[in-house]
């Protein structure tokens, strides 16, 4: 049976093969100072297709795989950053303190694996 160490190294270590370390670095002083909602809608406004919201979508995966968020209806798609503002915005807020600290706590492994800068 896998701790929730392993759990968030074994997501991170799928996803970070996708993500450039500059994008993922970002993230915790954006989540810490703007809190998570915040810092997905900045994602999503303003980076689009880019790497913070490639990380953002993978949070938003890793979320919804330990329970805190829903998964999607559709079973083919994964849950992403758009559906985690969608489910956060209507959370109560331990719910989002929650998820807020789960984040942080998956990105300190999303970090070590993202590719470095080339």
């Amino acid at each position: 049976m896998e701790n929730l160490e392993q759990q968030r190294a074994r997501h991170a270590l799928e996803k970070g093969k996708k993500l450039k370390r500059q994008d993922v670095n970002r993230l915790p002083a954006l989540i810490i100072g703007n809190g998570l909602l915040a810092t997905a809608a900045f994602a999503r406004s303003r980076d689009r297709k880019g790497g913070l919201t490639v990380a953002m979508d993978a949070i938003a995966d890793h979320l919804a795989a330990r329970g805190l968020i829903r998964k999607p209806d559709s079973d083919r798609r994964a849950p992403n950053t758009e559906d985690m503002l969608q489910e956060l915005s209507n959370a109560d807020s331990l719910r989002l303190r929650l998820a807020t600290e789960e984040a942080l706590a998956y990105l300190v492994y999303l970090k070590r694996f993202a590719s470095p800068e080339e």
